[in-house]
Order: C-alpha cells, then sequence, then structure tokens
C-alpha cells in the first residue's frame, strides 16, 4: 500500500500534468487512498468478499513444456479464467469499492477489450452506481455481444471517433473522448484510466490492486521469468511489480511490432505522465497499429517505461502473424483459447524457456 507521501516520478517518468481543475483532487487522493485501504477495514472486507476479484490458477503448460524441448517448465497464469476474461478486475473491483468511499456516484473508464467493460459494469450494477464506458468506434463494432452484455447491465456506452487525430477509433479515442468526459464531472464522477497511465497517483493506484496479481504468483512458486504481453493493460505490471527487486527474476514484455512505445518510442508527456510514447520528431502522436485492441496503445504507463529505462524490464516484439501462430500454438497445444493480446507472448515464451534450460521455471500470463 503506498504511502500518503509516496513519490510523484518513478525516476524521470510519471508526475502530474494535468489541468489546473484537477490539481485539488489529484493532490489529495495520495492521502485519502492510503487512509481507505489502511483504516477502513470494510474495504478490504468488500474486496475479498467480491465474486469478480478472485485469484486466478496457475498451472503447468506440459505440451507446451515439450515443445521447448527439454526447456524450462512452462506455467500458465490463467488471467482468462477471471470474470469475464478481463486481467483488470483487481484494479476495476479496488477501484470501483474506493469511488464508492469518495461518494461518487459514476464510474467512467475506457477499454479496448469489452471484457473489462463488463466487469465495470457488473461492479456499478451491483454498488447501485452510474457506469460510462467509453469504446473506440472500431474496437466497438468488433465486439457487439460483449457491448449488448454492458448495455443490459445498466451501463451507458460512449462511441469515441474513427479519424486519425481523434485516435482512428481505438482505445487512444476512448481514451481522449473519457478524459473530456470525465473533466465536465469531477465532482460527482470517477475515472478509472485504462492500463497503466494517468497523473499521479492513478498509475500507483492501479499498481496496488493489479500486483495482487504477482503476489498469488509469488505465493505459489519462484519463477525464474515472467512473459507478458504489453500494451495499455495493466496485467503486465502487475505480474512484474511484487519481483521487481529480484534481480534473479527476469521480467519480459512483449509489444505488438506496430505500437511498440517501450521498444521504439521516445520521451515526451501524454495523459497527465512523462513516459515513453511513439511521436514524430515535432512531438505528434503516431498512429499505433495492433490486432488486440489493448495492446494498439501508443504510450506506455510511466513505471513501465522507468523499469525499461534502468534495464530491468526487457522487450522484444512480435508481429500479427507471430501472434497468430502463438494463439493457435495454445488452443492446439494446451486446449486454451486466449484472447488475442496472449498470442504475442507464446512464442517468446518458448524461446526463452529453452534459453533458461530445464529445472527452470518461465510463467506466462494469459488473458482473454
Amino acid at each position: 500500500i503506498p504511502a500518503a507521501d509516496c513519490p510523484t516520478r518513478f525516476g524521470q517518468f510519471g508526475g502530474q500534468f494535468a489541468p489546473e481543475l484537477q490539481m485539488d483532487i489529484l493532490l489529495s487522493l495520495p492521502s485519502i487512498f492510503h487512509h481507505t485501504l489502511t483504516v477502513d477495514d470494510s474495504f478490504w472486507t468488500d474486496f475479498a468478499d467480491c465474486p469478480l476479484a478472485r485469484p486466478s490458477p496457475l498451472h503447468l503448460a506440459r505440451n507446451l513444456t515439450q515443445l521447448a524441448g527439454g526447456g524450462a517448465n512452462i506455467w500458465l497464469k490463467r488471467e482468462d479464467l477471471n470474470a469475464f476474461a478481463s486481467a483488470q478486475t483487481r484494479t476495476i473491483v479496488g477501484q470501483v469499492l474506493f469511488a464508492q468511499r469518495l461518494h461518487k456516484s459514476e464510474i467512467i473508464m475506457e477499454c479496448g477489450f469489452a471484457g473489462h467493460a463488463l466487469v465495470c459494469a457488473t461492479m456499478c450494477a451491483r454498488l447501485n452506481l452510474q457506469c460510462t464506458i467509453v469504446m473506440g468506434a472500431a474496437d466497438l463494432a468488433a465486439q457487439p455481444d460483449a457491448v449488448a452484455k454492458v448495455k443490459q447491465l445498466g451501463a451507458q456506452v460512449l462511441t469515441a471517433g474513427t479519424g486519425v487525430a481523434a485516435g482512428g477509433g481505438t482505445l487512444r479515442a476512448a481514451m481522449n473522448s473519457a478524459l473530456q468526459y470525465s473533466l465536465s464531472r469531477l465532482d460527482s464522477a470517477y475515472h478509472i484510466l485504462s492500463g497503466t497511465v494517468g497523473p499521479h497517483p492513478m498509475p500507483t493506484i492501479t499498481r496496488t490492486f493489479q500486483a495482487l496479481l504477482g503476489e498469488e504468483i509469488k505465493a505459489h512458486m519462484g519463477p525464474d521469468a515472467l512473459v507478458s504481453a504489453v500494451g495499455s493493460g495493466a496485467a503486465a505490471l502487475g505480474m512484474f511489480a511484487p519481483f521487481i527487486d529480484d534481480p534473479a527474476v527476469r521480467l519480459v514484455g512483449v509489444e505488438p511490432a506496430d505500437a511498440a512505445p517501450l521498444t521504439h518510442g521516445s520521451l515526451g508527456v501524454m495523459y497527465g505522465c512523462r513516459t515513453l510514447m511513439l511521436q514524430d520528431e515535432d512531438g505528434q502522436i503516431l498512429p499505433s497499429r495492433s490486432i488486440a485492441p489493448d495492446l494498439n496503445f501508443p504510450c506506455a504507463g510511466p513505471e513501465l517505461a522507468h523499469w525499461k529505462d534502468i534495464d530491468r524490464l526487457e522487450t522484444v516484439t512480435a508481429s500479427s502473424e507471430e501472434a497468430v501462430r502463438g494463439l493457435r500454438l495454445l488452443c492446439e497445444q494446451e486446449g486454451i483459447v486466449p484472447g488475442l493480446a496472449t498470442g504475442h507472448a507464446v512464442l517468446e515464451t518458448i524461446r526463452l524457456a529453452r534459453e533458461l534450460g530445464p529445472g527452470r521455471n518461465v510463467v506466462l500470463l494469459v488473458s482473454g
């Protein structure tokens, strides 16, 4: 649980680059968050009682391990078995409960993968809170059945534009629209930012809840390496965070080849924080492309950027073709149908298992 006076930056990354009307709220949030999580006993009781935030299974992928040809054991952290296959259940549940204690009446959240929206809409329905989901037009059109269920749960679904400048109907467009929408409702609404971006303390709040994912792994085993697809989502941050101070554990993030701010980005300010982002020489945001909605994003979270900067986080990229091959391997070898994001990391996991050799353990994060 972060201290009330926790640092606003991660090395040269992070900070609070926000409109003046937001600053009073942002400056007060760290102490309120710390007090809520340390003094309010009912908070963790409510969190533990919520059926949406259960620990996910960790099991040995015997066929993938065999495919690695005498390499390390490959373990699967089955986030795809979470409610609605969302790898962000912990932070959504935690932040909705936190918002309730702030006496907010509306939750605003943007997303690429509609499973996250279903978790948020379900939590809001349980707590009788208004829910507003913002999705890019392209992502919304690709997931009509899930979006229909979001609406059945009583949530308002807003569509973000398709123009290149607006974000091309992707998660970037959704975040732009959600930020604009939330600024007009600061007194009554709480905005859950997608993934790990945002002005301080929002990335720290996200990490606090998502780190429970990594703690679940730590309670089960001592891995030699962790592998996850990396994009906007908080899953990778949550898996890596509890192991960040253990240099014996390799942390490997796999980005889409055409949406790789950690690998190919440069320093800039976006969504309220200084981080690594895809931009041209004039500082204009470059378009990103990925077949996975949650990975199609032009900037990284500031804490991930810091880990990359200090050489604690290794990053590689995978093409869409490699992602599809990885998805097929997981389906055919383990009988698991994950989301496209996970497909990006499968081949790298097998390669790393071969590199590490027998007797070692690699954990792959599997999301829906």
